[in-house]
């Protein structure tokens, strides 16, 4: 009979004895190896003796979506066994994120109720599909009721603050006079849009005050065109916890250095977004030396029309914070008025920035047109600066081809991810012969290039030509849509492709495609460095075409 325990006795062979088994082994030693093994091999080892399932199983629930639990089954149906392991051995719970049935708040109190390990809960929030939705303020406070006695954090996405809230919580008051701060570690809002109600905001404000130890906050208002944006009020002695990531996405930020100093903590900032708010009145409020600790800063500027100066105040404001005050930023991602914000500020986190986003927010309709782009000589001066840089992204001129630049990426020497923004080099009055796209043939080029002329261990995981101006959004998973992402343009451009190339984990095989085509194609498959096409099941350009425009015929 084959020893189970012997880790080389192999299904079908006879066992050959070597005085090496993994029962011997110590107990520490089993968990890092169990710990690197599959689901379904983590279940059949819990299987082979009773020591190996004492093992396996805190491995196996550690981290549990509670969809996975309930299944397709009723609470009452769970088998009694899988439910004790569950509640015994689980300590991060997963709830939300799974859409073929809906839970309830009576599953998860029945969970929180009986887990005896729990450490952390992460929730996406769900309004339901039935007639009655859920409420989400009543739904955080039982949530952090139950997690209270055994402090078990809380981390929230997706909330979407409806209205109305039920009547019972109406009468006394949301949120009630309770201690729900030891629970809620992190909240950050969906973009689902909702109606606009000025008491969800003020609700919002009273939960975020009793809530001391929050260490995440991301707020998003989606409002509409021409929609003004909103702003908590403040009353006096209300002060918002300390934030250690904070994001705010079209939020009006008016207030004044006295409203920021009696009712904002910025004193353990480490990561701030500022996304379509009139950055130079934040930053024009808020001491920079309170945010000298930042790690990562990403921000967007938004000012009304009439607010014609702002722009150009935000840039040189981002210039002087980033330069001066802030001591050590690992990512950076801001679109500015570029001709304003010289390369020297980024210099000065060279020994720590992996990852930059730099580009000029000014998108012009003219495909004619210039773009502020960095130069060739800026490029090079950051490849030997920056020597830590693993993903950079930036704008690219369409008018010429882009050949020093290109060399001057392929010297950063840890970069492998790049994406390159352009316009079309299609002209509105331009005849091609049928067949041609000077658009792939463009981005083909730029990626044999960057293919062949990269030197160094490093090579490239993944390169993004954006043509037009494609913008990366999140889409509402209920509105049937498979992918969690989709594309959406902006500005007036002739074409808007998305050309991806992509190499294997070895960097001996690359493949090149269009992202988002409305017909999916494989451009290229095989080495671009030798040119070297390798065998493919997957059909050309050419050929989709063809055949799409035969079968229609």
């Amino acid at each position: 009979m084959e020893d189970p325990c012997n880790p080389f006795a192999l299904p079908g062979h006879p066992n050959h004895t070597t005085g090496q088994k993994m029962n011997d082994l110590c107990t520490e030693i089993l968990l890092l190896v169990f710990e690197e093994l599959d689901l379904p091999d983590k279940l059949a080892l819990a299987r082979v003796c009773r020591r190996f399932n004492e093992i396996t199983m805190p491995i196996i629930y550690h981290t549990l979506p509670l969809e996975r639990l309930l299944g397709e089954k009723t609470a009452q149906e769970i088998l009694p066994g899988r439910q004790e392991n569950a509640f015994t051995h689980t300590q991060r719970l997963l709830i939300g994120g799974g859409f073929k049935r809906d839970i309830t708040p009576d599953d998860i109190k029945r969970f929180l109720s009986n887990s005896k390990k729990l450490q952390s809960v992460n929730y996406i929030y769900s309004p339901g599909r039935g007639e009655k939705p859920i409420c989400p303020w009543k739904q955080i406070y039982d949530m952090g009721v139950y997690l209270r006695e055994g402090n078990a954090k809380l981390y929230i996405d997706n909330f979407t603050p409806t209205n109305p809230i039920d009547e019972v919580w109406k009468d006394r008051g949301f949120p009630p006079v309770a201690d729900i701060g030891k629970s809620l570690i992190s909240l950050k809002m969906g973009h689902t849009h909702v109606p606009r109600s000025e008491s969800s905001l003020q609700i919002l404000k009273k939960l975020l005050l009793r809530t001391p130890l929050l260490e995440i906050f991301h707020y998003i208002d989606c409002r509409g065109p021409r929609v003004p944006a909103r702003q908590f009020n403040f009353e006096e002695g209300q002060r918002l916890p300390p934030f250690k990531d904070l994001m705010l996405k079209n939020y009006d930020w008016k207030h004044n250095a006295e409203e920021v100093n009696l009712h904002w903590d910025f004193s353990r900032i480490r990561s701030l977004a500022l996304l379509m708010i009139p950055v130079y009145k934040f930053l024009q409020s808020v001491p920079a030396s309170e945010l000298a600790q930042l790690q990562h800063l990403h921000a967007e500027d938004y000012s009304e029309p009439t607010e014609h100066l702002n722009p150009k105040l935000a840039t040189e404001g981002l210039y002087a914070l980033v330069k001066k005050h802030i001591k050590s930023l690992q990512t950076l991602n801001i679109s500015c008025i570029t001709q304003y914000f010289n390369i020297d500020a980024l210099l000065v986190h060279a020994k720590s920035l992996t990852k930059l986003v730099f580009r000029d927010h000014s998108v012009s309709s003219n495909s004619r047109q210039h773009c502020p782009v960095l130069s060739a000589q800026s490029l090079g001066i950051l490849s030997k600066s920056l020597t830590l840089l693993e993903s950079l992204e930036i704008d690219m001129d369409h008018r010429t081809f882009p050949e020093a630049c290109l060399l001057a990426l392929c010297q950063f020497s840890r970069l492998h991810t790049l994406v390159l923004h352009t316009q079309t080099v299609i002209e509105t009055d331009s005849n091609h012969r049928p067949g041609q796209d000077p658009d792939l043939t463009r981005a083909y080029d730029c990626f044999t290039m960057l293919v062949k002329k990269r030197l160094g261990p490093t090579k490239w995981q993944r390169v993004v030509i954006n043509v037009g101006g494609w913008q990366a959004r999140d889409a509402n998973p209920r509105d049937g849509r498979e992918n969690s992402e989709a594309y959406t343009y902006y500005g007036t451009c002739v074409s808007q492709r998305c050309f991806v190339l992509e190499a294997s984990a070895s960097g001996e095989m690359d493949r090149i495609y269009e992202e988002f085509s409305p017909i999916p194609l494989t451009l290229f498959h095989g080495n671009l460095k030798t040119g070297k096409r390798l065998p493919s099941n997957v059909e050309t350009t050419k050929e989709k075409v063809h055949k799409a425009r035969g079968s229609s015929s």
